[in-house]
């Protein structure tokens, strides 16, 4: 079964990058991270974690109404942490933004 799940980002900080959690994987479970979305803004770049290593940094801009989905095909297993956010490049934007995930259980 495909789940979704989203987050709201805190205030935003012009030159600054602000992350959070969205998925952490509990015992006894383990996820794979399908699809990744958020609106679409210049100059805001999409950053997703795992764990330490970054797995995407992307400028927003990308997500169009024609394609508004990033492909992921990332597993999650017991323990890990997924974390995502922006970087913040524009000179004042800076409002809470939200990033849906795509999911399933493996």
């Amino acid at each position: 079964m495909l789940l979704y799940k989203r987050i709201e980002t805190r205030t935003l900080t012009v030159g600054k990058e602000v992350i959070d959690e969205i998925l952490s994987c509990p015992k006894g479970k383990s996820y794979k991270i399908v699809s990744i979305h958020c609106d679409p803004l210049a100059s805001m770049f999409l950053r997703v974690y795992l764990g330490a290593k970054q797995i995407v940094d992307i400028d927003s801009i990308a997500m169009t109404t024609a394609a508004p989905l990033l492909p992921m095909d990332l597993p999650v297993t017991v323990g890990q942490v997924v974390k995502a956010g922006f970087f913040n490049n524009t000179l004042g934007n800076t409002a809470a933004r939200q990033i849906t995930i795509g999911y399933k259980e493996v």
